[in-house]
Parts: C-alpha cells; sequence; structure tokens
C-alpha cells in the first residue's frame, strides 16, 4: 500500500425496497468501513491516468482484499462529504492494492 497517513471512509451502496405505492424506495446504506490511504490527485497522477482521471480529484488507496468487492456504483463517506467513485485500478492485475480515483459530490 502507498505510504501516507491513513484515513478511514466508509463505504456507502444504494439499495431499494418497495414504496407500497407499486415503486422503489432508493436510499443510501453504508456497508462497512475502509482504512487506506486517500490523497489530492496529483497533475502528473491526472496526466497518467489519463481519460479515467479527468473528472477525478482524489486518490484512495487500499489493500486489495478489503477493495476487492466494492464497484464504482458504491460511494465513500469521509465525514459529511460525499466522494463518488470515478473508476477503480488493480495496478498491472497483481491483486495487492486497489486504487479509486473519486471526485466529491457537492451537492449531496
Amino acid at each position: 500500500m502507498s505510504i501516507g497517513p491513513k484515513t478511514t471512509l466508509s463505504v456507502s451502496r444504494s439499495t431499494s425496497s418497495d414504496d407500497g405505492m407499486g415503486g422503489k424506495a432508493h436510499v443510501w446504506a453504508t456497508v462497512k468501513t475502509i482504512v487506506g490511504v486517500f490523497s489530492i490527485l496529483s497533475d502528473r497522477e491526472r496526466s497518467m491516468y489519463g481519460k479515467k482521471a479527468e473528472a477525478a480529484s482524489y486518490k484512495f488507496m487500499v489493500d486489495h482484499i478489503f477493495g476487492s468487492d466494492i464497484e464504482t456504483t458504491d460511494r465513500f463517506l469521509l465525514g459529511t462529504r460525499i466522494m463518488e467513485i470515478v473508476s477503480k485500478e488493480n495496478p498491472l492485475n497483481q491483486n495487492r492494492f486497489a486504487i479509486f480515483l473519486l471526485t466529491e459530490n457537492v451537492n449531496g
């Protein structure tokens, strides 16, 4: 894993249930917390990741075993801040760590 201060983020997943009137109610439920290295995406890293990183502002690196079940449809929570997942990377397919490129959702 990357060297740096460790940050704990919550993983939130969209779930749906019947609303009792023939429709569905969608809510975000926290499914787990995960510890990794959270940092701002540098210009060099942005050019390295190419088009996938155009919308991203942050990077979150975790051990692969803890991040393998997280999908791009999930999102991370840092306190009250919501981080949408732009991309999920498995460098060189080594299954050692996962890198998530994130953008902050300011509208909730």
